[in-house]
């Protein structure tokens, strides 16, 4: 017997009843059974994790608590037989990590699943923002109360080997555990009325599952040309630096050679109090209190490319796989709001700046469709507030953030917009546009005087008094971020417009850290609502181009919040920019139908600055 974190006592997993297929022909008799069940749980055993290297040896199918283990390696079972199956929308196919199976079997056998329910995201979905486990081990431990142990899967490495029927044994309770767990997560979803999000990640399965698949292109020798820019211009920060600082360490050497280290907390707030420059920390946020201070300065702008270099030079440009020749990102499917993040590389923070973006580009004879969805967020957050002002300036398609800064600094959209073409390090330059366009987003994410000011480089008392007129001016912007902080903290969850819901905890108001704790949940009331539904708009338009494009000679290749990126034959480019723009219109309709949405896109050889 086995125990839970809580203490409940774990039962050991049965034995389970199960056939183990080593025939073509046998397979198929057993296949016309389980092509009669409305419900079909699935699970492959692979070799490896790289969908472009690893092999699938065995695919189980389960059906009414059986399990089918069928071996797929050559000359045994030939997994075309599963494709009509696995494919057609007869069935539900219910796996756990639905991603992992979709990108095997589709590399291995050009089998694409259709009309799939993940355990995995169900258990995420419900309860979005409480970081809870959903792992297999964890999943069978909460809904069954039995304990699956899983190091038995590091076993089957060895392609070749004559499986054992403890491996069996474990391959086959991969499946026959899934039906339970969906009735039982069933009920959770549509008691939280989360059956159409839910719905909407079982169909984002298949998007997120290409562009891992597909990567990204990525022009080594310019992007190491731009590496040594960079390792040239932090060895000048680095210099620069190290004559400063080494003024207020003169004894602190060895052998006549500076100890100073700049990528020490520690030394750099030591250094930078001796000069005068009273910084508790060396975080960018503290930095960012004095970043018009000359020293902070080169400090900001040494981590900056030292960061970029560790980052993404490199360890980046090793990880393109050996396969492909591409950059294969992985995505997590739900962060707390909703939206995706990637990692190994994270290809969605590469700067925006067009030298660094135009090093991704299309393979030959294709071109890249760079599309992105018009300020979204801020047509989501007039949705709703219903704020006459930001209606009317969708409406009319104007310039929000120079509408806004008209209103509030008293001057014409033209003068806002003269400013803006200013160099930034014109004298003249107010920036008003800029300045209102931190304030209209910033609000968003729990802005306050503190950050505004730092931002517009003022004191907190000016940045009080333009955030009091924003809310002056925008009443209704004001009271709709105000009900949505109070609702968050009152129901302990907040909602998008898919019915997608963040759940928060909140202590006992004795707690010593209840006033810091319900502040932050203010704050992010006020913003999953807007952020998540940014994040189902663009999951849905996903869904929308992969099925658009599919007669095309076209693939997804990447996605940075409301943007995507498409891969298409140069002679089909334009009929699919059209394709991927009106998709995207049409994903931001399908949740917020009463505020057009406008998506340009641009094709070039390589990916477009956003």
């Amino acid at each position: 017997m086995s125990k839970m974190q809580s203490g409940s006592v774990l039962a050991e997993m049965p034995d389970s009843n199960y056939k183990y297929i080593i025939s073509t022909e046998e397979a198929l008799r057993h296949l016309e059974f389980i092509e009669r069940h409305p419900f079909i749980e699935v699970d492959t055993e692979t070799n490896g994790l790289d969908p472009h290297l690893a092999k699938i040896a065995l695919m189980q199918l389960g059906v009414g608590g059986q399990a089918f283990v069928f071996d797929v390696r050559p000359g045994r079972v030939d997994a075309q037989i599963f494709k009509n199956l696995l494919e057609n929308n007869n069935s539900l196919k219910l796996l756990q990590n639905a991603v992992f199976d979709y990108e095997m079997l589709k590399t291995n056998f050009n089998i694409e699943m259709n009309r799939v329910y993940d355990t995995m995201l169900a258990e995420q979905l419900i309860g979005l923002g409480l970081h809870p486990k959903a792992n297999l081990q964890y999943i069978v431990a909460k809904y069954l109360h039995m304990n699956m142990p899983k190091d038995i899967g590091k076993t089957f490495e060895d392609y070749n080997q004559e499986y054992q029927e403890y491996q069996l044994r474990y391959a086959a309770n991969d499946v026959v555990v899934l039906r339970e767990i969906y009735n039982q997560q069933l009920k959770r979803l549509q008691q939280d009325d989360l059956m159409r999000v839910a719905q909407l990640e079982f169909g984002f399965i298949k998007p997120m599952a290409e562009m891992e698949l597909n990567g990204m292109l990525l022009d080594v020798p310019r992007w190491r040309g731009i590496l040594d820019e960079m390792v040239l211009e932090r060895n000048k920060f680095r210099i620069q630096l190290a004559d400063v600082f080494n003024t207020t360490m003169a004894q602190e050497t060895l052998f006549g050679v500076s100890l100073l280290n700049l990528d020490s907390p520690a030394q750099v707030v030591k250094c930078l109090n001796d000069l005068g420059i009273p910084v508790e920390g060396s975080d960018v946020k503290e930095l960012g209190k004095f970043k018009k201070n000359p020293t902070v300065k080169l400090l900001l702008n040494y981590r900056k490319y030292a960061k970029f270099i560790t980052t993404y030079g490199e360890p980046m440009i090793s990880r393109i796989n050996p396969e492909t020749g591409r950059l294969h990102t992985r995505f997590k499917q739900m962060v707390d709001t909703g939206r995706l993040s990637s990692s190994d590389p994270n290809l969605q923070n590469i700067p925006k700046e067009q030298k660094y973006r135009a090093c991704f580009i299309a393979r030959a004879g294709y071109k890249l469709i760079t599309c992105d969805m018009s300020q979204a967020e801020l047509r989501i957050l007039a949705a709703y507030s219903q704020d006459p002002v930001f209606l009317d300036a969708f409406a009319r398609g104007e310039d929000l953030h120079a509408r806004t800064a008209s209103d509030l600094f008293g001057i014409t959209v033209e003068e806002i917009m003269a400013d803006k073409k200013l160099d930034d390090d014109d004298a003249n330059k107010k920036d008003y546009r800029g300045n209102v366009k931190a304030l209209n987003f910033g609000l968003i994410y729990g802005l306050t005087k503190v950050g505004l000011s730092l931002r517009m480089e003022t004191s907190e008392k000016e940045a009080q008094k333009l955030i009091d007129l924003y809310f002056g001016k925008y009443t209704s912007i004001g009271g709709w971020l105000n009900e949505a902080s109070k609702f968050a903290v009152m129901n302990r969850y907040s909602t998008t417009m898919s019915g997608r819901r963040r759940y928060y905890r909140i202590p006992d108001p004795d707690h010593r850290d209840f006033n810091k704790i319900k502040g932050s949940i203010e704050r992010q009331g006020k913003n999953h609502p807007i952020q998540g539904t940014n994040a189902d708009t663009i999951k849905q338009s996903m869904i929308y181009i992969v099925d658009r494009i599919k007669e095309y000679d076209a693939r997804l290749l990447l996605t940075v919040h409301d943007e995507v990126i498409v891969e298409a034959k140069e002679d089909q480019a334009e009929e699919v920019s059209c394709i991927v723009s009106q998709a995207m219109v049409d994903g931001f309709a399908a949740f917020v139908p009463d505020l057009a949405m406008e998506a340009g896109a641009d094709i070039e050889n390589y990916w477009v600055k956003g």
